[in-house]
């Protein structure tokens, strides 16, 4: 159950599933991101065996996790860095660190246990970035996360994420109005309503090839369609037919149906019986309010 008391999937993708799935899929060109839209990679018991089978076997351009860093043992991090060094740095971890001293506004994360973590894997000579969400609270120690990874000799990425302009955002960010003035809910009620006149989308799966694969099986454009059907917003399965379901379909089968090659693209019509809205919420007008920048 969520925080509203509404069901969703938790489950780990296992080992067994990833043979079931890709055994038969090219991969050679896939830059795999592992990220926790309603969890954390690192917690999958399967994560290294994971990693590795990729890496070894699928042999993917590159492995990018994204995580929040405050979990599992120093033998897990040592392990994940020792398999980025195999990998020549393919492999590497994104750490999401939203501050130097505090690090709010992700729950129940121990910054110390996160900073102990890291140095674990970064002493063992693991790649790591650093992705930094910049809201009004944590703005003041901007100036010594530049300093630290600096000293660290680590890439640092300050983003701004235009959702937190949302009334129910946990923390506030100003600085996420200069991508769209206007809220969140201004832009949801636009898009939800129709009114505008066109969509104007920038799709990341039509531009950027990308999919995103929930742990669930089910084969989304991108994780912006996965969050409207698990918040309930629409039933999105339902209303397209989607058979997006690794656990009873095939991933060509999936990807090369009518719904991924022309009807999604069609749907962006507000005019067609097919359109969704969170089409044009997250990726319309240019993609200005690209999910974060």
């Amino acid at each position: 159950m969520d925080n509203k008391g509404e069901y969703y999937f938790k489950g780990n993708i296992t080992m067994s599933q990833m043979y079931d799935w890709f055994d038969d899929v090219n991969l050679k060109d896939a830059r795999i991101k592992l990220c926790g839209v309603l969890g954390d990679p690192i917690i999958n018991p399967d994560c290294v065996e994971i990693c590795t089978y990729l890496i070894l076997e699928k042999k993917v351009k590159s492995i990018e996790i994204s995580t929040n860093g405050g979990m599992r043992t120093s033998k897990f991090w040592t392990e994940l860095a020792e398999l980025s060094k195999l990998s020549n740095k393919k492999l590497y971890v994104h750490w999401s660190i939203d501050g130097v001293t505090k690090n709010d506004y992700r729950e129940n994360v121990n910054i110390d246990k996160v900073w102990e973590n890291f140095y674990t894997y970064y002493n063992a000579g693991g790649k790591a970035i650093w992705q930094y969400i910049h809201f009004d609270y944590n703005a003041d120690e901007i100036p010594l996360a530049k300093k630290k990874a600096k000293e660290l000799d680590i890439e640092l990425k300050i983003r701004v994420s235009w959702r937190n302009t949302a009334e129910a955002a946990k923390f506030k960010s100003s600085e996420a109005l200069k991508i769209d003035s206007n809220v969140y809910e201004t832009v949801e009620k636009r898009a939800r309503l129709g009114e505008y006149d066109a969509a104007n989308i920038v799709c990341r799966h039509q531009v950027e090839n990308e999919l995103f694969i929930t742990s669930e099986g089910r084969v989304w454009p991108c994780c912006h369609l996965q969050d409207e059907q698990v918040s309930g917003k629409t039933d999105i399965l339902t209303k397209i037919g989607l058979e997006n379901d690794l656990r009873t379909s095939k991933f060509y089968d999936i990807i090369q149906s009518d719904w991924y090659e022309k009807t999604l693209i069609d749907s962006w019509e507000k005019s067609h019986p097919l359109h969704l809205p969170r089409c044009y919420l997250s990726c319309g007008d240019f993609a200005k309010r690209k999910v974060i920048k």
